[in-house]
């Protein structure tokens, strides 16, 4: 599988570049994110499927304002009424160019989340998605996405910073493909992490990134 993280901003993007350097599967773009063709493109939707503002807006014109009918008609049927952080769901979009939307919440309402861990569990949820999860129709969603568009998750109305956004997308990266649940050492490590979260230093990464 592979990703395309795609911005406009060129903060995020070079954050993207030095943080994400030597991933093969991470290709780091400028620009539009509806300017490559992906299986799915991810939207970093509130828990409630409001896609009437920011990046969702964009998504909305772009794949069409059904999208967020049937996004809060999942929620509401699926989860119980609110997708919560940490959570993520596809569903077919019906366009030819994303055929998939990923909704992958950073906050729960329109708010700014800078001092928290949402960007990670936004992106923790889209990769066990990606890996474990299932379409409507039974199939593996690995089965049938293999390019994934992303843009900056959290950046805009939730303010965080690129590098903050780069480093917990990184720190999700290495949790789910590198699977530290599943020992002790590996999930105690992951554990290690929380203070990064909140204090934003390098230093309290305990894993081997940039």
């Amino acid at each position: 599988m592979h990703f395309y993280f795609t911005d406009t901003n060129s903060e995020i993007t070079d954050a993207w570049h030095h943080v994400f350097a030597g991933v093969p599967q991470v290709t780091v773009r400028h620009g539009s994110i509806f300017e490559v063709p992906a299986d799915a493109l991810v939207s970093p939707a509130n828990s409630f499927g409001y896609m009437n503002g920011g990046i969702d807006f964009a998504i909305s014109k772009t794949l069409g304002w059904h999208l967020e009918k049937d996004l809060q008609h999942i929620i509401r049927e699926k989860y119980y009424g609110e997708l919560l952080v940490g959570q993520a769901e596809i569903l077919p979009t019906g366009h030819a160019q994303f055929p998939y939307l990923i909704a992958a919440p950073t906050m729960r309402t329109p708010m700014t989340i800078t001092r928290g861990p949402n960007v990670y569990h936004s992106m923790r949820a889209l990769l066990l998605l990606l890996e474990h999860g299932r379409l409507p129709d039974g199939r593996l969603v690995k089965e049938v996405v293999h390019t994934v568009a992303i843009p900056g998750l959290g950046t805009g109305v939730g303010q965080v910073r690129p590098l903050v956004c780069a480093r917990q997308m990184r720190l999700a990266w290495e949790d789910v493909q590198h699977r530290k649940h599943a020992t002790v050492a590996g999930w105690e490590e992951m554990c290690g992490n929380y203070a990064y979260f909140y204090t934003h230093n390098h230093s309290d990464i305990r894993y081997d990134i940039p």
